[in-house]
């Protein structure tokens, strides 16, 4: 089989579960940094930049993911749905962790990144078969005004994470060294996070022991716990 045939089983790899608590496991670092240990006093710069980098590597993975999710799910309404719902629900954890403040109109949590990237990919794949030059230019409207919405919603990552959600949908199929490549490049801002292409390369296609809404629910509850935190430590806007 060529190597497009990216989702084959491998002998040797993770699963999408496992590249979950990667994800899970760095995001939390990451949060952990911004909302408790910069609020702490005499908290030092050089630890919360340690923290702050290996945080780095949960977006590229949650974009991935998503991506699979949306290949693979039985019901790509349903999974919107529930990305939609999370995103409601999270949002003023979010704001209380991140800004210190129970609202925050100028910023919104990456649930609703997801859910502007799973809406573009929808009409994607709706229209990817088409090659006429109406659908080519459909396509890039979808691509253009996703973006759009992404920046104007101050979704967490702008425009550029829902960006990042389509680039791993269009180089989903291609040769391996040409995704790893595309993610390296596109991730190159940040220092670390082109790292998580080594997870994501040792991906097997297999789903894993999966805790569905668990996955969902760690979200919103640490984003809480630490909100509530740094309320006790800085008060609360």
């Amino acid at each position: 089989m060529e190597d497009v045939q990216h989702n084959a089983h491998k002998k040797y790899g993770i699963s999408a579960a496992v590249l979950k608590w990667i994800a899970v496991a760095t995001m939390v670092i990451d949060h952990f940094a911004v909302a408790v240990y910069w609020q702490m006093p005499g908290s030092s710069y050089e630890v919360y930049y340690v923290l702050r980098k290996v945080g780095r590597l949960a977006f590229p993975i949650y974009c991935f993911l998503l991506v699979e999710g949306f290949f693979h799910t039985r019901n790509v309404g349903k999974y919107l749905r529930n990305c939609f719902l999370f995103a409601l629900i999270s949002e003023i954890p979010f704001n209380m962790a991140i800004f210190g403040s129970v609202f925050y109109p100028q910023g919104q949590n990456v649930y609703f990144t997801l859910c502007i990237g799973l809406g573009a990919l929808i009409m994607l794949e709706r229209y990817r078969a088409r090659y006429e030059v109406r659908y080519v230019l459909l396509r890039l409207l979808v691509i253009v005004m996703a973006a759009y919405i992404g920046e104007v919603m101050d979704v967490d990552y702008h425009a550029q994470g829902v960006l990042f959600i389509i680039m791993f949908y269009y180089i989903r199929d291609m040769q391996e060294w040409i995704r790893n490549t595309a993610v390296i490049c596109a991730f190159a801002y940040e220092v670390t996070a082109p790292l998580a292409v080594i997870p994501i390369h040792f991906y097997d296609g297999e789903r894993g022991r999966q805790h569905k809404y668990l996955f969902y629910a760690i979200y919103p509850a640490h984003l809480l716990l630490f909100g509530l935190v740094r309320v006790c430590l800085m008060g609360v806007g």
